[in-house]
């Protein structure tokens, strides 16, 4: 970005702060007139006085008043697109495939395989943009491949894995009925896979959409009956692949015992799980899980937060976000705990770590607080409950088009 003049910069901070001249003049003990000069390059602000009196008029630290130009972010709806929603909606709600390869032809099922891992991995590193608009194609493929060979295992394991990853891209973006509605067909898919591991897999999605939607209990009882039909009590001699997907289900029963706040429930269930992960140890990602003690110990922090919100422990938050197998974690895993973790913080009082913790996410994955209206609606309460944030804080919060 080239540098620009002053006044134009304070012009524009004026415009993103929605006042007149004749309102930010008010604000800031001057005449409109000064202001237009200013503005317009006549008058000069080389005393830092002034220039510290009109950063404070227009909300914004000195020092970003006085960098370059700041890059526009788009708005989660302008980012993901209407359109590119409805194009996902059509399909999932019409039974049937429909055709959208290249001069019609029906890919191979090789061709689908690699189209589902690069979305597995656009998923991991929070691409939604590109998943949002290669979801309807990628859904077709699968669709045409499960109908031209209905009797191969791997369509059909294709076929579910693409529904669950429209399911988590539609939750990111909070449309939580057609998310359920994939999760659904992703449930059904894998029930004509022959995989136990794939159906526990799409279950725990499906339990995690009834979360988002407010539906506790039922995300509780699925999560508990396909972890129990997976790994039935006893001794956890299970293959690894199985110990991960009976894990996952495990932790998201725990949340939904959190959210009934059924304390008890929350820490018998997350003990469970972090036997299974001490077998497995972390850097697995068995089914696309990503479960291991780190998932566990994170989940465990998420738990208290929902149960307790007046405790968190910022050192034990701080020494799971420094450890090598958190910064192992795909992007959207670090960023998603990170945004809970800075919601823990505000409903403790403690805002800086809160901006600290919204930070790191949009480092670690920027579309997951960019994006999504968890990210904006943090970053705004933190903005009106903030004396003085700090200036990463802020210059983020511009970034975003976030005002308060």
């Amino acid at each position: 970005m080239h540098e620009l003049p002053i006044g134009r910069r304070v012009a524009y901070w004026r415009g993103r702060r929605s006042m007149s001249q004749q309102q930010f003049a008010d604000a800031i003990g001057k005449s409109k007139s000064w202001v237009d000069k200013v503005e317009r390059g006549v008058r000069r602000l080389d005393k830092l006085s002034s220039l510290q009196a009109v950063a404070d008029g227009l909300r914004v630290d000195l020092r970003l008043l006085l960098s370059k130009e700041t890059k526009r972010e788009a708005s989660s709806d302008e980012l993901l697109g209407r359109a590119n929603i409805d194009e996902v909606r059509a399909v999932l709600v019409r039974w049937g495939p429909v055709q959208l390869w290249p001069d019609h032809s029906v890919p191979t099922l090789g061709d689908l395989a690699k189209a589902v891992d690069h979305a597995w991995l656009a998923c991991q590193h929070a691409k939604y943009l590109d998943l949002i608009r290669s979801l309807p194609k990628l859904l077709c493929g699968a669709q045409q491949v499960r109908t031209a060979d209905p009797a191969a295992p791997e369509a059909v394991q294709r076929l579910a894995e693409a529904y669950q990853i429209a399911s988590i891209v539609l939750s990111k973006a909070d449309i939580n009925d057609l998310a359920w509605v994939a999760a659904d067909r992703a449930l059904a898919a894998s029930q004509h896979a022959d995989d136990q591991l794939l159906v526990g897999a799409c279950a725990a999605q499906l339990g995690r959409v009834l979360l988002a939607q407010g539906q506790a209990r039922l995300a509780m009882e699925i999560g508990i009956a396909l972890a129990h039909r997976i790994v039935p009590s006893g001794p956890l001699d299970a293959p690894a692949d199985a110990l991960s997907v009976y894990g996952t289900l495990l932790l998201v029963a725990a949340r939904g015992a959190a959210g009934l706040g059924h304390a008890d429930s929350v820490a018998d269930l997350l003990d469970r799980a972090g036997r299974a992960a001490a077998i497995i140890g972390d850097g697995q990602d068995h089914y696309r899980t990503v479960f291991g003690p780190v998932t566990v110990a994170l989940a465990r922090v998420v738990a208290t937060i929902e149960l307790d919100p007046g405790v968190l422990d910022l050192v034990v938050h701080q020494r799971l976000v420094n450890a090598t197998a958190f910064r192992r974690l795909p992007p959207e895993h670090r960023a998603a705990y990170l945004l809970d973790a800075a919601n823990g913080f505000m409903q403790v009082g403690d805002l800086k770590a809160a901006g600290q913790a919204i930070v790191g996410a949009d480092r670690a994955a920027k579309a997951e607080v960019r994006h999504r209206r968890q990210g904006h609606d943090l970053l705004a309460a933190l903005l009106r409950r903030s004396a003085a944030p700090g200036f990463d804080v802020l210059r983020l919060a511009d970034e975003m088009g976030v005002v308060v």
